[in-house]
């Protein structure tokens, strides 16, 4: 596989964030056995969103800190102590109003005794096994280089007539939550587009070789156009807020990996900024806590679109839950999905660079495009009315038509 390169410099990306009990993020993406002997508790914390003076809760800053509660940290401490437990890492679920707290088992206990044994304690709201996560993306090896402009490259944004949508709406002010891997903010075709990074992941050495998948779902979605380079996106002046909760495989991989905690955290963050629509590129296996986000990001009206994995993949969640906008490249298994362009997509990638890539993953931006195109043109929409237009694109037409030229 050979990228398209706009020049040779290489550019560190910071995205960093702090914890006011100090969350170890590098412990977080640990795997194999490690991993199948974490736990997520969660515990109902009363102080949340209660309107007290120096209230840590709701100390919300900008890159800032989300503070525990005393209380909090020491029911934690308690579990911990009462069950011989290793605690990893907490944070206050302020959606939900609980306290999540990852524990580790020692290879001592058996896991399942454990849990059931949480299960019965009075200070324990819900006991989970930490569940991991896929984004769904396929590399295509693509040998020729191809000249700027790329537009004419671009086969999904010219079949959707996109061009045509932008003379009268290009999702300007719709506040999308780009859940993924990080996002390369000094990529030429996505300076300046992204309005809001906030990391969960574990930290790399090199952020430019950790955030290859979220780069390219950005790009798909809000690469700045007419500015004579590269690609165009399809809701170029969409407020997009990318959460980074997944990280690569290896460097410079583009499969990623997430979990429950780290994908918790950027769903609670996306639903207490209101995202007016979440972007999940990603699939994994049914995950109580994230359900419980999701159906509360749901019932605020936030438009929640999650990609459906291939015939020879693993999961389904959270593509699979009522209410969610599924979206699938063509071929996969639920005949209720969106089908939208996935397959040869031309993106930005890390490295000032582009590339074919392919995968649902990438058609569930199109989809969250159009979706912050439609609701430009109509604010009041809901879930059920951006669905029906999604899923019968024949009908789009007509809006577009009757719509003003903004």
């Amino acid at each position: 596989m050979k990228a398209i390169r706009l020049a040779t410099l290489l550019v560190l990306i910071a995205l960093g964030m702090g914890c006011a009990n100090q969350t170890d993020y590098s412990r977080l993406g640990d795997s194999g056995a490690a991993q199948e002997h974490r736990l997520l508790v969660t515990f109902v914390d009363r102080s949340i969103n209660r309107d007290l003076p120096g209230n840590s809760q709701d100390a919300y800053r900008v890159r800032g800190s989300y503070g525990n509660s005393s209380w909090s940290e020491h029911i934690a401490q308690k579990l911990a102590e009462r069950y011989r437990l290793q605690l990893i890492a907490q944070w206050p679920v302020t959606e939900l109003g609980v306290n999540c707290v990852v524990y580790e088992v020692p290879e001592s206990l058996v896991v399942n005794r454990v849990i059931e044994t949480l299960r019965k304690d009075k200070d324990v709201g819900s006991v989970q096994l930490m569940q991991g996560f896929r984004v769904l993306a396929e590399q295509v090896d693509k040998q020729a280089i191809y000249s700027d402009p790329y537009l004419p490259l671009q086969s999904a944004f010219n079949s959707l007539s996109i061009g045509e949508w932008h003379k009268k709406t290009t999702g300007h002010g719709v506040r999308i939550a780009l859940i993924d891997t990080g996002v390369d903010l000094n990529h030429p075709d996505l300076k300046g587009q992204i309005n809001y990074t906030e990391n969960m992941a574990p930290e790399p050495g090199d952020h430019n070789l950790a955030d290859k998948h979220g780069t390219a779902v950005a790009g798909v979605l809000s690469a700045k156009p007419n500015n004579g380079i590269g690609i165009a996106g399809i809701a170029p002046e969409a407020d997009v807020m990318a959460f980074r909760a997944c990280w690569p495989d290896q460097p410079n991989s583009l499969a990623a990996r997430c979990n429950s905690f780290t994908l918790a955290l950027a769903l609670n963050q996306a639903i207490r900024m209101n995202s007016q629509i979440i972007n999940l590129s990603l699939s994994g296996p049914e995950d109580p806590l994230l359900k419980m986000l999701i159906d509360k990001a749901l019932s605020k009206g936030i438009i929640v679109i999650a990609a459906v994995p291939g015939k020879n993949q693993a999961g389904g969640f959270p593509a699979d839950i009522p209410g969610v906008l599924a979206v699938g490249q063509g071929g996969e298994t639920d005949s209720n999905e969106i089908v939208a362009p996935g397959r040869d997509i031309l993106t930005t990638v890390p490295h000032e660079a582009y590339d074919f890539m392919s995968g649902s993953s990438f058609a569930t931006p199109h989809v969250a495009g159009m979706a912050a195109l439609l609701l430009q043109l109509r604010p009041n929409w809901q879930v059920a009315d951006i669905k029906q237009q999604l899923h019968h694109p024949e009908t789009m037409l007509g809006v577009l038509q009757n719509a003003p030229v903004h």
